[in-house]
């Protein structure tokens, strides 16, 4: 056997086992107590530290090729191994932006050159490449979008009314996931041109801008498409009691969607955008306490099945502006290595959510979403050995300069946390070791969806 782990307890959805693990050639072989185990070339003692399923991360935007100098494969997937996530899914937002199968080839090339943890493309959507969609289907895109209802990045477009109603149409005869950002433009830009009218610069107006309403019609709009065109569909980044009602209402009657929240919208409130101004600007922007407070319910009932980063790294330069006029600085926050610590830290820690909910939102759901499960989000026999060891005894304070990103700054400056990733594994093969990157770029593969598959709900095989 190539690999033993021992002295450990492995997380699971189902509870917390005190046993090891055997992995040969990529696979877990093996789950059983210590004397149990069978002879490997190399043995790891985890002195009880927790092993948990390779972190998923459903959203983010490593923008390359085109805006390298934000972020590339290397510093975004070594920045996820250190996080402790072992599979990311970039929505293609590079220049070119994966709208047709020869720029989606050319971000998987890049990617694989480069990527130390693997990886899945997203599709674009705009007016003017609906006939690509089957073709990028066909390719394995994981899902399409975010399909932006309000303003897009340089290389996409608002997709409007018109064309999300046919596009779902196209992508719901495929049985992929449409999945948007939902917030209503109108709204968004009256109320942003009434606050510049009223020269109001301060970090809040940007808050103020993007009412809580302003989501919720959007998720309600696209719902409506979405059963008019039995698409499958997914809310990119929720942030509103509002918008989770909506969600639960839809579900309870059985439409087939789902939706993710982000770290930064449970665990800041709109205060906070006093003291961290453009640190903390993003879109959908920080939201209240009680939607704070809505957004953990919503995890805790399974509402919200998923906590993803929308992982947006910016220089300083880009953001530096916002101090004095909120307008300037661009929108977006670098989380991919933070997003199961902070978890571990202010969610399991502190009791808001078990250990067996937390494996569920950050690896086991993101990987029935993608039709994955159990050959990811797992820790079964036969899985692949997608591993974070985590320790949750030893402290640590989150420090941009000690963060792999690109990104220059981090709202969770000085915050400490437990649960910092002590050694991940791909495959099999260990990628980060006690603070240090250890596999060569292009470890990484591209992990195609197989619209082949339903999505999986059933139980992996019992430890």
């Amino acid at each position: 056997m190539d690999l033993v782990i021992k002295n450990c307890k492995i997380a699971s959805s189902r509870g917390l086992w005190e046993c090891g693990l055997g992995i040969d050639d990529g696979k877990i072989v093996s789950i059983s107590k210590d004397h149990l185990l069978p002879a490997a070339d190399r043995v790891i003692n985890c002195n009880g530290r927790i092993i948990l399923p390779g972190g998923i991360d459903f959203h983010v935007h490593f923008q390359d090729p085109g805006y390298t100098y934000r972020e590339d494969w290397k510093t975004g997937t070594g920045s996820a191994a250190a996080g402790g996530t072992t599979l990311v899914v970039d929505h293609g937002n590079t220049n070119p932006p994966s709208t047709t199968p020869k720029n989606l080839m050319r971000i998987i090339k890049t990617a694989e050159r480069k990527a130390i943890v693997d990886f899945g493309i997203n599709g674009a959507v705009t007016s003017k490449n609906l006939n690509h969609l089957p073709k990028l289907a066909a390719k394995g895109v994981m899902a399409f979008g975010e399909i932006y209802m309000a303003e897009s990045v340089p290389e996409l477009e608002r997709v409007e009314d018109g064309i999300l109603l046919e596009a779902f149409k196209i992508i719901g005869k495929m049985g992929c996931i449409a999945g948007v950002h939902a917030e209503n433009w109108e709204i968004v830009s009256h109320f942003t041109q009434k606050l510049k009218q009223a020269k109001r610069k301060d970090p809040l107006a940007h808050c103020e801008s993007r009412p809580d309403i302003a989501e919720a019609e959007a998720i309600s709009r696209a719902l409506l498409f979405g059963r008019e065109t039995g698409v499958r569909l997914h809310i990119f980044h929720l942030s509103t009691g509002l918008g989770t009602n909506i969600l639960r209402q839809a579900r309870s009657l059985g439409q087939d969607v789902s939706a993710e929240v982000l770290p930064q919208h449970l665990l800041f409130r709109q205060a906070d955008m006093k003291k961290l101004g453009p640190y903390l600007k993003c879109n959908p922007p920080i939201r209240s306490e009680a939607n704070r407070v809505a957004l953990w319910e919503g995890l805790k009932t399974g509402v919200i099945e998923m906590v993803s980063s929308d992982h947006w790294p910016m220089p300083l330069s880009e953001v530096e502006a916002g101090w004095e006029d909120i307008w300037k600085a661009g929108s977006g926050i670098a989380g991919v290595e933070t997003r199961l610590p902070l978890l571990l830290t202010y969610g399991v820690k502190k009791n808001l959510i078990s250990m067996e909910k937390f494996v569920r939102i950050t690896s086991e759901n993101p990987a029935r979403k993608l039709g994955l499960y159990p050959r990811k989000g797992s820790i079964s026999i036969g899985a692949d050995a997608d591993l974070t060891i985590v320790d949750m005894k030893k402290k640590v304070k989150i420090k941009i300069d000690n963060l792999r990103t690109k990104a220059g700054y981090t709202p969770f400056e000085n915050w400490t946390v437990v649960g910092i990733p002590w050694l991940t594994l791909v495959r099999g093969e260990i990628v980060f070791e006690e603070g240090e990157i250890v596999a060569k770029p292009g470890h990484g593969r591209y992990i195609q969806r197989d619209y082949g598959k339903k999505e999986e709900h059933g139980a992996s095989k019992k430890i």
